[in-house]
């Protein structure tokens, strides 16, 4: 019996791979006739575009590591989204906690003395820290006062940007260097793998959150928390499941991991912390959430895909062929064909049919 099972939901997940790959190539197909459309309006060359949007990412070792690069945070942000939206909840301080995240690393590390084992370890454990205490506050609004996550954490997220303005500005930044934190020394900073292009091993540890975010979720008993409150909260209830208490912990644990990216990205690839915009990092975990379907495990390929995207549309910028925001066009298409699937499957479930 249990054999029978393991084989139905390898089945079943193997299917709704397939309907994830195809639904991806849909997208890449839509691309692909934007940037026709676009060529054909001011009359460029369509081939020597679709040839800088899609060869070009993998022309040289430089080029590779940028796509790694755009990989790093949506990886991080991703794995957050999943493990809130499996719950049912839209929190959107993912955004403000990597952000806040970033910068206590970028405040944090200088401050330490160099002695001080494990430097980029403490900044990235304080940030997840200081993020998840935050992040609380709207999940707690949630679960106690039924008050609405998404409203609540989106203005979290420009509270936590200005008092880090203020700090930057009167308090933290470095009197020598305008708008930014102190310069980050190569022992407070997370090694390379190849500095040659900049390879952080920060893509090391976005990946290991990925593949744990995935672990948590599908095989421990706090992930089937979550996902049971998230499919069915009355269900989840009648089962003895305290579902005030999972609401609140997985948007806390959401935040704490955007945290974490957050410094894990600064420490691996920058030298300090300068930002003096919301990053938009957060919004698009949950561009690669909707398109790995809110599973951890297909976030590398989801992240692959939407950081192909984009360094390709950064190429074909770059070379002054077509401007950089065409890829937010083509960005928010994917959502809404990624949206429909999930729209699709949510019908499907409430007239008694079936996603698998």
């Amino acid at each position: 019996m249990d054999k029978l099972l393991t084989k139905q939901r390898l089945m079943s997940g193997g299917r709704r791979f397939l309907k994830t790959v195809m639904t991806t190539l849909a997208a890449v197909a839509v691309a692909v006739i934007l940037l026709v459309a676009a060529c054909l309006i001011i009359k460029e060359d369509i081939g020597a575009t679709l040839r800088t949007f899609f060869l070009t990412p993998l022309q040289s070792s430089y080029e590779i590591g940028e796509l790694v690069l755009e990989m790093i945070p949506l990886l991080f942000t991703g794995t957050a989204v999943c493990i809130m939206n499996r719950c049912g909840q839209f929190n959107m301080f993912v955004e403000g906690g990597f952000f806040l995240g970033a910068f206590i690393a970028g405040v944090l590390a200088p401050m330490l003395p160099a002695q001080t084992p494990l430097i980029p370890v403490l900044c990235m454990l304080a940030a997840a820290l200081v993020s998840g205490i935050l992040g609380y506050i709207p999940a707690k609004m949630k679960a106690a006062f039924g008050v609405n996550e998404f409203v609540s954490s989106l203005m979290l997220n420009y509270i936590v940007f200005w008092v880090v303005m203020y700090l930057l500005h009167g308090v933290c930044g470095d009197p020598e260097y305008i708008n930014a934190t102190r310069y980050l020394e190569d022992y407070m900073k997370l090694p390379f793998l190849n500095e040659g292009i900049q390879l952080s091993s920060s893509v090391l540890l976005a990946l290991a959150v990925a593949i744990l975010g995935g672990v948590f979720l599908f095989f421990t008993k706090w992930g089937y928390a979550i996902r049971t409150t998230g499919d069915n909260l009355h269900f989840a209830e009648y089962s003895g499941i305290k579902t005030r208490r999972t609401i609140v912990y997985s948007q806390v644990i959401g935040a704490m991991i955007a945290g974490f990216g957050g410094a894990a990205l600064l420490l691996g690839n920058y030298y300090r912390f300068a930002w003096t915009a919301l990053p938009n990092y957060g919004f698009d975990g949950f561009v690669v959430a909707i398109i790995a379907g809110n599973n951890p495990f297909y976030l590398p390929f989801a992240a692959l895909f939407l950081g192909y995207l984009r360094s390709g549309a950064l190429q074909m910028s770059r070379v002054g062929v077509l401007p950089n925001e065409l890829i937010y066009v083509i960005q928010a298409i994917i959502i809404i064909i990624f949206g429909a699937k999930t729209f699709i499957s949510m019908v499907k479930k409430r007239r008694g049919g079936s996603d698998t």
